[in-house]
């Protein structure tokens, strides 16, 4: 054993090696700091000297299956120009911390397709060691951001908790990367970051949303420059909660017997009618030819989906005009309902011929954040759990633990 290989091994320098015991499990190496440092950081001059020592544990990368440490005997340094009196930090050391460098670098390379539990486990570690370790990590890497480059920007919130605890997440369309992430969703919540944007993100052209309130009013009042873009799956959902309404209603006023048709039909009209199996689409064709408003508004519901074909604006326009003024005219309430917030927010939902953006990517995103919760089985550090977002594209694990 000797200085070399701390060296080569570890990346240790500025020590002397002095012995190696074998404790258990674990190596402990025991190595005394040497005289490189030679110079004070306040004067700047090379007349330091020695005056007192200490001993410390700092842990090391494992060998094979063995736990590794490093017993370091550190002096204490006296400069004779200005007096200054200091304990010095070597390169590989991390302050006052109680690992190497190395080891920092041995985590974060694990746990690039390891969970924290299971990277502490292997290491012989407390887990809070390891995730203090990642957390500082993520933190010096994503604690200054570059907007210049945003041009599309989705914005979508999942629950946090049970009990409608909510947390808003902006993400960058074009690279599917998480760029912020706030607790709530009401526009006091989400204003502040919408407001640095509109003096950072210079290229911003549209936000892709759903039809939330706080959200276009929040992007209105801080990003009025800004298209809206009214994301085509939350209107497809919003069609699907007027025919699925229309259907209870129906429902609730048959007797008994009847009711019994309509048992496990929801799904039938909430899919694309392309979509079914055979067997499927003889029991809706039923169910439709039963009741006309049903098969009216089923029918516009199908309808509805040609609209994102169009390559024209224009005609992607009056398609929409078209098909509001025919559900207004039908007479089914939550058909007129659905009619009507199509027709109030008609500039929103077309803004999309003009952008072609969607939340898709956003949606997919929240299937990731779903997998990290069950991994992690939670998050009690919200400021952990945000840097880890913004680190989810760059994720990739290859089991759980």
């Amino acid at each position: 054993m000797s200085t070399s290989l701390l060296y080569h091994a570890f990346n240790i320098k500025g020590v002397e090696y002095r012995a190696t015991r074998y404790v258990g499990n674990r190596i402990i190496f025991r190595a005394e700091m040497n005289n490189s440092m030679k110079e004070c950081p306040l004067c700047e001059k090379s007349h330091v000297i020695f005056k007192g020592q200490r001993s410390r544990l700092l842990h090391l990368p494992p060998v094979g299956r063995k736990r590794c440490l490093l017993e370091l005997v550190l002096h204490r340094l006296y400069c004779k120009s200005c007096g200054h009196l200091f304990w010095p930090n070597l390169q590989f050391m991390t302050g006052k911390k109680r690992y190497t460098r190395a080891f920092a670098l041995t985590v974060l390379d694990l746990l690039r397709f390891s969970t924290i539990r299971a990277v502490a486990d292997y290491l012989g570690v407390g887990w809070d060691l390891v995730k203090q370790i990642h957390k500082e990590k993520l933190a010096a890497m994503y604690r200054h951001q570059n907007f210049k480059d945003l041009v599309y920007l989705g914005i979508d919130e999942f629950s946090i908790r049970k009990g409608h605890s909510y947390m808003t997440i902006f993400v960058n369309l074009q690279t599917g990367r998480i760029i912020h992430a706030v607790e709530g969703r009401s526009v006091e919540a989400v204003s502040p970051f919408l407001n640095k944007l509109r003096k950072r993100a210079t290229n911003l052209k549209a936000v892709a949303v759903d039809m939330s309130h706080s959200y276009v009013k929040a992007i209105t009042e801080n990003l009025g420059h800004v298209d809206i873009v009214f994301d085509r799956y939350h209107i497809s959902a919003l069609m699907n909660r007027g025919i699925d309404e229309l259907r209870k209603e129906i429902q609730a006023k048959l007797d008994k017997n009847d009711q019994q048709y309509f048992k496990g039909a929801r799904f039938l009209f909430l899919k694309n009618y392309s979509n079914l199996p055979d067997q499927s689409k003889k029991k809706l064709q039923s169910l439709l030819d039963a009741n006309q408003p049903l098969f009216f508004m089923y029918n516009m519901k199908e309808l509805l989906g040609y609209f994102w074909m169009f390559s024209s604006p224009a005609l992607a326009k009056e398609f929409l005009y078209s098909w509001c003024f025919d559900a207004l005219c039908s007479g089914i309430m939550p058909f007129i309902r659905v009619a009507m917030t199509l027709n109030k927010h008609k500039d929103n939902i077309l803004n999309y011929f003009k952008h072609r953006i969607t939340n898709a990517v956003v949606e997919g995103t929240n299937n990731k954040i779903k997998t990290l919760k069950r991994q992690v089985y939670g998050f009690r550090d919200m400021e952990y759990f945000k840097l880890r977002l913004y680190h989810l594209h760059r994720s990739r694990y290859s089991f759980a633990g």
